[in-house]
């Protein structure tokens, strides 16, 4: 039962991602680059920010080193910068097809697993409690684009769940 529930919510997380990108592109060019007084300097950052805790979180539960993770996140950081919004999307659906391909290796998303963190030490986590983080976090920032766009007289995009559960 929690496998579908951790899955419902990733697809929910991928769902409203994409409303976030096709909102976007629907709007100039410089909303999505352009610098603002905000919590991230550009929409952009905001997007890549979440893209490389997406792909941090995921090499966690695939079992990869903190070092390593930390290695493949900064590479992929540099594969982004300077990209499209287009470009950047692309980016966003690729890791959405490993994570489900991830998703549908497990056996068991109740399953503990042991990291080490670089402050905290050793920390046990449940990987559905991890998928269920992605997803909050995400929210949290697609809160983030939302208001950085009211900041610039755009309107966001609505990601509620409850829309997601109504689509």
């Amino acid at each position: 039962m929690e496998m579908n529930r951790a899955r419902k919510m990733y697809d929910y997380h991928v769902w409203a991602n994409q409303q976030v990108f096709q909102n976007l592109k629907q709007l100039p060019d410089t909303v999505f680059s352009d610098t603002i007084k905000s919590v991230f300097p550009s929409i952009k950052e905001v997007l890549v920010h979440l893209y490389a805790t997406d792909i941090t979180w995921l090499e966690i539960m695939k079992g990869s080193t903190v070092q390593d993770t930390f290695m493949k996140v900064e590479q992929r950081r540099k594969e982004v910068d300077g990209v499209s919004i287009h470009e950047l999307e692309s980016r966003f659906d690729e890791l959405a097809k490993d994570y489900y391909d991830f998703l549908a290796s497990q056996p068991d998303l109740e399953r503990t697993i042991v990291t080490e963190h670089p402050k905290l030490g050793a920390c046990e986590f449940i990987l559905a409690d991890l998928i269920h983080h992605v997803v909050n976090h995400g929210t949290y920032h697609c809160g983030n684009v939302s208001a950085m766009l009211h900041q610039q007289g755009e309107r966001g995009a609505p990601t509620d769940y409850v829309f997601y559960c109504l689509k």
